[in-house]
């Protein structure tokens, strides 16, 4: 799938990120899709304030990692966001980089979807809002 949008952000791997093994515990690398998810939101001015005030949650319905290499202390990663899908529900990939050498690191994507804050119903298409913060990019 080509992406619509793309964003990235750049991080260094701290100790509390790490596990027994010294190598990033497998539950972190959500936490690294999450910084360029961000980057992804803000470009298009739908970040979580936006979201919260155009009365929709985006909670994560499915969460895929696919490790292939090991991050280690105080390593520089670039995590990079696609926006692949949003007509009907948000498909984002992601991929960790090593910013010294470019190897990939790590794979994974995030499924979400559109829940009216206030009846808590699950929207089974985007709703308008986004509709109009993706216009500029489609």
């Amino acid at each position: 799938m080509k992406a619509i949008l793309s964003a990235e952000a750049e991080t260094q791997i701290q100790f509390h990120h790490l596990d027994p093994m010294d190598i990033v515990w497998h539950g972190n690398h959500s936490d690294f899709f999450e910084l360029a998810r961000v980057e992804l939101m803000d470009m298009i001015n739908y970040g979580y304030p936006e979201m919260k005030a155009s009365g929709y949650g985006w909670p994560v319905i499915e969460l895929k990692v696919r490790y292939a290499r090991p991050m280690r202390w105080r390593m520089k990663i670039i995590v990079r966001a696609d926006l692949v899908e949003w007509e009907n529900r948000l498909k984002i990939k992601f991929t960790i980089r090593d910013a010294a050498t470019g190897d990939k690191l790590c794979s994974g994507h995030t499924v979400q979807v559109a829940v009216d804050t206030t009846t808590g119903e699950m929207q089974w298409e985007a709703p308008a809002i986004l509709r109009e913060k993706l216009e500029p990019f489609l």
